[in-house]
């Protein structure tokens, strides 16, 4: 299920011409507008993807940073006794698929990147009955799933391997963010007696005026610098990570709500980073664009994150 092209190889055949047509950029684009506009939805079926895997998923609750979903497939096709199988004319697959409902949980929402269908209420209330265990009648185009009798079935490897597909999904990186009463230790604090300007200078090959900003938490550690520097310094990446400033709760939001995604992705490919470096960076440059300006008020995180990705040459990331 790590695939990328599980899910993705449904889109790529509706470009050609091959598949259902529901799935291809216009009709999507038809279907729900601008990517970047929609609203997170419960009934709504995203691709959610963090590097190499990618997961369809079913959002039957919406949160402030995550959602609660279920994993949907397919294919391969698979299923079990605590799953439901919706028809393929009930959504624009075009064929049967199966709504993983035992394996229910909370997606971050910053690896949902598409959302490529929208099913029923009666769909949705349906899988939340049977992932809380409680199955009642099904609806009209929906079945319940047959049972997996032996581990050794396809679809108990199908089942196997979207449960650790949904871990990793949980484990992608985040946004660090400000906690009430919440202080930060800079890194020359935390390094002590044991800084050793030159090595590190020498390590993450830069300026001593630049690691001196990062030292003082005048500039943000990237996770790659995270990574030398405690390989420079013997400490834990852990340690390291917490010397980095938190960002306001309203910003993270911003940063890691999914209308952002195609902008961080077309950063990271311009700067040659990831994905998770061009976000954060990103996020600490609207944090800083911000300090510099005046004026009360609540700030317009979304405003902030246009207008400095507009000012570093960049105006085709913006979201």
């Amino acid at each position: 299920m790590s695939d990328l092209g599980v899910p993705q190889r449904f889109l790529d055949l509706a470009k050609r011409g091959q598949g259902p047509r529901a799935l291809s950029e216009t009709a999507l684009r038809e279907r729900f507008g601008d990517p970047v506009q929609v609203e997170l939805e419960a009934g709504q079926v995203w691709r959610a993807r963090w590097d190499g895997v990618s997961v369809l998923v079913l959002v039957v609750g919406v949160g402030a940073r995550e959602v609660s979903a279920a994993p949907v497939t397919i294919d391969p096709p698979g299923e079990d006794e605590a799953s439901v199988v919706v028809e393929g004319s009930r959504t624009a697959f075009g064929v049967d698929a199966t709504v993983w409902t035992g394996l229910v949980s909370s997606v971050p929402l910053r690896v949902l990147e598409r959302v490529v269908d929208v099913w029923g209420d009666d769909i949705v209330d349906c899988a939340v009955e049977w992932a809380r265990a409680r199955p009642g009648p099904t609806v009209a185009g929906v079945r319940a799933g047959q049972p997996i009798r032996s581990v050794l079935e396809p679809a108990a490897e199908v089942r196997a391997g979207l449960a650790d597909d949904l871990e990793f999904l949980r484990d992608a990186p985040s946004l660090p963010i400000q906690e009430p009463g919440q202080a930060t230790r800079s890194l020359a604090s935390l390094l002590g007696d044991r800084l050793d300007l030159a090595s590190l200078c020498s390590a993450l090959r830069l300026p001593q005026a630049d690691v001196m900003k990062l030292l003082r938490g005048k500039a943000v550690l990237s996770p790659g610098q995270i990574s030398t520097v405690a390989s420079a310094t013997g400490l834990s990446a852990d340690e390291i990570a917490r010397t980095v400033r938190a960002l306001p709760a309203d910003l993270v939001l911003a940063v890691e709500h999914p209308r952002w995604r195609s902008a961080w992705v077309r950063r990271a490919r311009r700067l040659q980073i990831g994905e998770a470096e061009a976000r954060l960076s990103g996020g600490y440059g609207a944090f800083a664009l911000a300090a510099r300006q005046t004026g009360g008020g609540a700030a317009d995180w979304d405003a902030r994150l246009r207008q400095f990705l507009h000012g570093e040459n960049g105006a085709g990331d913006q979201a």
